[in-house]
């Protein structure tokens, strides 16, 4: 499949081999289970191990561990200034070397990537693909989808995802979408599934504004289409299809008890 431009600019960003790392390198430590990712030590049952979150955490070197059955380990070393943590990483030194990426160690977010993410796309002009839409601690908000926002920082985050992305509504109103590095048409939270390059309204016309305005909400009403209810709550889980003397029925349910039912097309009763 062609691949889209939002995919191909993620692709054009991407972690560096263990080989290519430069002693100082820099990670942020996304939650306090990141401590359990590293080799024991005490500092795992002291005070100190539930501070971890939103640590800087700096490459110092790698050593090699030889388990008892012999066979030789690459440990990649971290320090944040007072500790020392070792990475095991389960390969040979050789094999580390070149499979090992600064993008996907787990709960680290590799400082130097999120500043070419920054240099990339600090500015743009971009279209939410979702509402998932968040406050600068965290909280919830109502986003919309389709709406056209400006990318006005991009930070390290804390959390379940290593990127945090600050836009601008065009009524001033700011939020953050987080996502993932990857490129992978399968990730539901990267860059090619939380924004459009360019106006998704371009393709959709003949949509009513008022219509549009629903979708944007993530609602459906009475009288959309199918195109238009996936476009605002997406795929249905369960289809179903039937007709009468007169009529074609379609019924499309969804695992969140999200029910919809069609009448030649059109939404004529639903429950969301």
């Amino acid at each position: 499949m062609t691949k889209s431009a939002e995919q191909t600019l993620a692709e054009s960003l991407h972690g560096t081999p263990l080989s290519s790392w430069e002693e100082g390198k820099r990670f942020l430590a996304m939650s306090d289970r990141t401590i359990y990712i590293f080799e024991p030590t005490e500092l795992m049952s002291s005070p100190a191990s539930e501070d971890i979150t939103g640590k800087i955490l700096t490459f110092t070197g790698v050593d090699s561990y030889i388990n008892p059955d012999l066979k030789e380990e690459c440990v990649i070393i971290f320090s944040d200034g007072s500790n020392t943590f070792r990475y095991r990483t389960k390969k040979p030194t050789s094999e580390a070397m070149k499979e090992i990426e600064s993008s996907k160690l787990p709960l680290l977010s590799d400082l130097d990537l999120i500043d070419s993410w920054k240099e990339k796309i600090l500015g743009k002009t971009v279209w939410t693909k979702n509402n998932l839409w968040y406050d600068s601690k965290g909280n919830r908000l109502s986003g919309l989808k389709y709406a056209k926002v400006t990318i006005t920082d991009v930070l390290p985050s804390t959390g379940d995802f290593p990127i945090n992305i600050k836009i601008k509504g065009e009524d001033g109103e700011e939020a953050y979408l987080r996502m993932n590095y990857t490129a992978d048409a399968h990730d539901s939270r990267n860059f090619a599934s939380d924004f459009f390059l360019t106006d998704p309204k371009g393709k959709y016309q003949h949509i009513s504004d008022e219509n549009w305005r629903l979708i944007q909400m993530g609602k459906i009403g009475p009288g959309m289409t199918k195109e238009e209810c996936k476009l605002s709550i997406g795929n249905p889980d369960e289809v179903r299809s039937g007709h009468n003397r007169s009529q074609t029925l379609d019924i499309w349910q969804y695992n969140d008890g999200t029910y919809l039912m069609f009448e030649d097309g059109l939404l004529t009763n639903f429950r969301q």
